[in-house]
């Protein structure tokens, strides 16, 4: 038998091991289940003004350490990091609150998934960012949030688990872009 990135190992999500990613993606957006009348959000106010925010953050030590550099000192103690363990170094530094997980706790069904679920549930954010691989277990997490504004990086495939779409830009990193979008405009 062989092991999924997607779900814990067991009987359970056995079969859905076998499913491409068009019906994974089906799938887990079956199990958030009834999406609510999603509330209004003005794009990039909602990150602007330090609204709670759930921010995944990608596993590249470079990236995550270019993010929590350009981020707002003020922003920090509203934003909820979903982070790899192996940047807990990183995170220790600075006066942020992060959840961590691991590649094997990470998957459907796992506890330490359920966990982030739990928290990122009970957070109630009402944006939130995503940064580098799309992984669709994550998808899952940044719907059943309850945010109304969701962000990602070249994303229009993966609406509705996202509704705000940004575009990369050559000149800037993906991850100071979406960082200057935490400082308020004084214009």
């Amino acid at each position: 038998m062989f092991s999924s990135r997607y779900f814990a190992d067991g009987k359970k999500y056995f079969l859905l091991r076998l499913l491409c990613r068009p019906l994974l993606y089906r799938w887990f957006r079956g199990k958030v289940g009834k999406i609510k009348s999603s509330k209004s959000f003005s794009f990039p106010k909602c990150l602007e003004n330090h609204e709670k925010t759930v921010f995944f953050v990608p596993d590249d030590k470079k990236i995550a350490k270019t993010i929590l550099d350009e981020l707002p000192e003020e922003s920090l103690k509203t934003i909820l990091f979903i982070a790899h363990g192996n940047l807990e170094i990183l995170f220790s530094k600075k006066n942020a609150i992060v959840s961590y997980y691991t590649d094997k706790g990470c998957r459907y069904g796992e506890p330490l998934f359920e966990r982030l679920e739990y928290q990122i549930k009970t957070y109630a954010p009402v944006a939130c960012v995503y940064l580098g691989k799309i992984k669709p277990q994550f998808l899952y997490l940044v719907l059943i949030s309850g945010a109304s504004c969701r962000v990602a990086f070249d994303c229009t495939r993966e609406f509705p688990f996202f509704n705000v779409s940004l575009h990369q830009l050559k000149t800037i990193s993906p991850a100071k872009m979406i960082a200057r979008y935490f400082i308020k405009d004084e214009g």
